[in-house]
Parts: structure tokens; C-alpha cells; sequence
């Protein structure tokens, strides 16, 4: 692509800045969207556009993805700028169609004289065009997108100087979208790597957390890591738990010494002792030779109980005696063992509930419960979804060789929607299916499992399926505003800053919406 000859001192002091911010934006952040979003701001301000939009190929850098790519609008400014989103082009169709097939930026002076130029969907928008300009998003050597510019402010022309800018906009729009792949790359690599020593490297960093209550569960792990504190993780199954232990593991003085899991709920009674504690030869039929136990194992290092509130009475007296004294016997042996370890459990039961009914020790109960971290439920913490989602989608497309790039805005809302009972560990299963049965390389609502055709809306909608788009779209809208206002206790700052809106906006939206509070 060649770029317009332009002086540099001819551009005025406003359109400096204006490509300093754009340079400093994209500098400063991997978040695509919001570099998208604010560049496009940038630019329209500065070459006095009334309307503008970025449109990206379905593909991106690889073709093969899929047999029929499109491009679709990844971000828009205007009176039309939601409208626009919705909107789908095949690849070669209107003028930004054109300019990406030729790879040449272009001045369109009178649009509706352009025989490239898509008037249906103009005429469908309610937006006439009169003039534009239009500048093609180069990613690894191949173009992908476009920038496009709609009718000049005061009715005059683009100029070469706005051209000029335009395709800067577009070049620096390529590298942005260049390195926050890469980095998603390494993200998902440096994650996949630990995972595969075993966990045992896994840092809180690495742990996926946008919404405040999981970040304060971060922040309470962190500072117990560093401690030989016993402590207990509570948490429905599939929050995480045995991640954060990890996690608390690796950032203890521990951390090169070994990391031993257990599920208590998975060995039965009678074997769950011999696991822990080792045996002696013969001890009982079928120990033919001395074993050493998890305690054994885990000796300077980090034991992690999964499911404790499964163990039996039996076995809860001899923990007791474990974190008490720092010494156990094997089954079938005399002599008592030392060791150093330090535990880590977890629960998703209530404790408090089964030591009423005498399931559960009252002073085991105690002495694990030094320190107690709640890890919040999937469906308290929706801000985290498309982060997630997105580290499965990266992870799941690389080990399956089918390259998926985002996901539909009709999918998103769907996980967004969903009441996630499995909590994590049914988002991973989710996208899995995605990554497996879908065709496309942007995931589509129909490639999630069955159970989300249907997507929730809040209670005032309920299960009526009558209703309009907009009236579930606001409903969603209202639902999901008020739970974020609910995790910042009512601070708008804080919620704005989460929603990635103005504090102005999100004023407007709780006056529109009708939110209390």
C-alpha cells in the first residue's frame, strides 16, 4: 500500500497529538477493543469525520479458516455507530470491499456516483453517504480490514492530509492487532507450559480475574501464600480451587518442593488412610511392599486436600493429629515419622452444617480453617466471561489445529447469559464444543452446546418469546449494569471503569434503564 506523500510539518498541532494518543493507546494497553474504539474516536475528531468504522475479515491473517469469509464492523462511531455493528459484507462487496481486494487506500469525492458503493445497506441504515475515504488495514503482510471515513464535516471534502492520516491510523491498527495476538500467543503457550509441569508453576498473575470479588480472593490467596498458614478454600465445584492452591504454592518459600494433591472424595474409606499416610508391608491383603503416603510425598512442600469435607471420622482424627504434632504413622507401622508440610483444602460443602449433624470434626474444622478463601461462583463474576472464554477459545484452537479468532456478539451474550451451575469448569467445556463441532472461525451461538439456544434475560422478560430484540437487549443491558453496580457497592467510577464506559454514560444508562440506586 502506498501512503500519501505528505509534509509533516505541514500537519497542525492537533493532528500531532492526535497520532501521538493513537501511538500512546496502543502502546499502552493489549486490550484490542479499546484500542480500536479510542484510535477511531481519535481519528474521526481529527479529520472532522461525521461517521466512521473499522471492518476486519472474518479470517484475519489466515484464509483457509474458512471457505467464505466476510467482513464484519469491529468498531464504529456516528449516529449509527450500534446499528453499523450488526451489519455483514462478503468479501470484495461495497467500497471497502474494493480498497481491501486492491489494497489501496482511496478518496471517494461523491459516493453515490461509485458503482462499488453498497447503497442498500446506506438506504437500510437511514445514513446518506456523500463522501468517504478509505484506508486498508495491512496484518502480516496481507490485508485484513479497513478504516473508513464518512462524510466530511461542513460538507467539503477529504484532503490528501486526512488520507495521509487515515492510512497512519490503519498501519498502526495492523500492529496493534499484530501484537496483541502474539501476546495472547505467549499468554496461552506460558500458561499451556505450566500446566504441563504439573501445575505447580502456576502464578497468580496467570489467573484470569477482571471482576472485584474474584481479584479480592486473589489478593487474600497472595497474602497467605507467603505464610505456613493452613488454609481453606471454599467455593462451589468448578470455581477453581485446586488452581489457587497451586497458585499459593508456587508464590510460598515452598515453591521448589513438591506439590501433592489429594481428592478425598474420590478414594473410598478404606483406602484414603493407606494414601495419606503410606503402609507398611503387609499391613493388610495386598500391601506387598512399604508405601509411602502423601504426607510422605509432600514432606517440605505444599499437601493439597480436595473434597475434605468427605473424609471420614477415622481418618479426620489422625489429620488432626497430623497438623497438631507434624508426625504420623503409616498403616501397620510403630514408629511415628515427622514432617513438614503445609496444607492446603478445599470444600464445597457447608462444614459449619455437617458438624451440627456430626459428619465432621468440630476441632479438625479449626485447625484447617486458619485462613478462609471464598472463591466466588462463575455467575458472580460475569465480567471474567469473555476473558475466559477467550483463553479457552486461543487454547483449545492451537491443541486442535482449528484456528478460531472471537466469538459471534449473539454467543458472547449467550455466555453472558448463561447461569453457569458448573461454574469454569463448564465455560472450558463449552468453548471445547465450540472449538470441535464449529465450521467458522468466529463461533457462532449454534456451535455452543444445546442448553444455550435459549438466552436468559432477567426476570422481567422471563420466558416470553415474544419479545422484541431491543426489549431483550435492554433487559440484558439493565440486568447486567445493576450487577456490576452491586459488586462495586453503588461505585459508579469503579463500575464505569469495569464496563469500559464514560462515568457520564453509565449516569445516562442507570437514568434510562431505570436502575434504583
Amino acid at each position: 500500500m502506498s501512503i500519501p506523500v505528505v509534509m509533516v510539518d505541514s500537519l497542525s498541532r492537533e493532528e500531532c497529538l492526535a497520532l501521538l494518543e493513537i501511538s500512546h493507546t496502543i502502546n499502552s494497553t493489549l486490550d484490542i477493543q479499546k484500542i480500536l474504539n479510542s484510535t477511531l474516536q481519535q481519528l474521526s475528531r481529527v479529520i472532522e469525520a461525521s461517521a466512521s468504522s473499522i471492518w476486519l475479515s472474518s479470517h484475519l491473517s489466515n484464509p483457509k479458516r474458512r471457505p467464505e469469509p466476510y467482513l464484519h464492523v469491529a468498531a464504529a462511531t456516528g449516529e449509527k455507530s450500534e446499528e453499523i455493528k450488526g451489519i455483514v459484507l462478503e468479501m470484495g462487496q461495497g467500497i471497502v470491499g474494493q480498497v481491501i481486494d486492491q489494497g489501496q487506500a482511496a478518496i471517494i469525492d461523491d459516493v453515490r456516483q461509485d458503482r462499488q458503493h453498497a447503497k442498500d445497506i446506506a438506504a437500510e441504515l437511514g445514513f446518506e453517504v456523500v463522501t468517504m475515504i478509505c484506508a486498508p488495514i495491512t496484518y502480516r503482510n496481507q490485508v485484513i480490514g479497513a478504516i473508513q471515513a464518512l462524510n466530511k464535516a461542513k460538507s467539503r471534502g477529504f484532503s490528501q492530509k486526512d488520507l495521509f492520516l487515515t492510512s497512519m491510523v490503519a498501519d498502526a491498527t495492523g500492529i496493534a492487532l499484530y501484537n496483541a495476538d502474539l501476546h495472547q500467543t505467549v499468554q496461552v503457550e506460558n500458561r499451556e507450559l505450566r500446566r504441563s509441569l504439573g501445575g505447580q508453576h502456576i502464578q497468580f498473575q496467570d489467573i484470569i480475574a477482571v471482576s472485584l470479588n474474584m481479584q479480592q480472593a486473589l489478593e487474600r490467596s497472595a497474602k497467605v501464600a507467603v505464610t505456613p498458614t493452613t488454609t481453606l478454600l471454599r467455593g462451589e465445584s468448578g470455581t477453581g480451587k485446586e488452581l489457587i492452591a497451586h497458585a499459593i504454592h508456587s508464590a510460598s518459600p515452598r515453591a521448589e518442593n513438591p506439590f501433592i494433591p489429594v481428592n478425598c472424595a474420590a478414594l473410598p474409606d478404606t483406602l484414603l488412610e493407606a494414601e495419606l499416610f503410606g503402609h507398611e508391608k503387609g499391613a493388610f491383603t495386598g500391601a506387598e511392599s512399604l508405601k509411602e503416603g502423601r504426607f510422605e510425598l509432600a514432606n517440605s512442600g505444599t499437601l493439597f486436600l480436595d473434597e475434605i469435607g468427605d473424609m471420614n471420622h477415622e481418618v479426620q482424627a489422625k489429620l488432626l493429629r497430623v497438623l497438631q504434632d507434624q508426625e504420623f504413622f503409616r498403616v501397620g507401622g510403630t514408629q511415628p515419622i515427622q514432617c513438614d508440610v503445609r496444607v492446603v483444602a478445599a470444600t464445597n460443602q457447608d462444614l459449619e452444617a455437617k458438624i451440627q449433624d456430626s459428619t465432621f470434626r468440630e476441632d479438625l474444622y479449626y485447625r484447617l480453617n486458619v485462613i478462609e478463601v471464598f472463591l466466588p461462583p462463575l455467575r458472580e463474576r460475569i465480567e471474567d466471561i469473555p476473558s475466559l472464554a477467550e483463553f479457552f477459545l486461543q487454547r483449545f484452537s492451537q491443541e486442535m489445529k482449528r484456528p478460531k479468532i472471537s466469538f459471534s456478539a449473539a454467543a458472547l451474550e449467550a455466555l453472558l447469559s448463561h447461569s453457569w451451575p458448573g461454574n469454569v469448569r463448564e465455560l472450558q467445556n463449552a468453548v471445547e464444543h465450540a472449538v470441535v463441532l464449529g465450521k467458522d472461525a468466529v463461533v457462532q451461538l449454534e456451535d455452543l452446546p444445546a442448553r444455550f439456544d435459549t438466552v436468559r434475560t432477567e426476570p422481567e422478560i422471563g420466558h416470553d418469546q415474544t419479545a422484541t430484540l431491543d426489549t431483550a437487549q435492554r433487559a440484558f443491558k439493565r440486568q447486567y449494569v445493576t450487577h456490576i453496580l452491586q459488586q462495586t457497592s453503588g461505585n459508579r467510577s469503579q463500575a464505569a471503569k469495569i464496563l469500559d464506559i464514560q462515568r457520564t454514560y453509565l449516569s445516562r444508562l442507570i437514568k434510562e434503564l431505570k436502575i434504583e440506586g
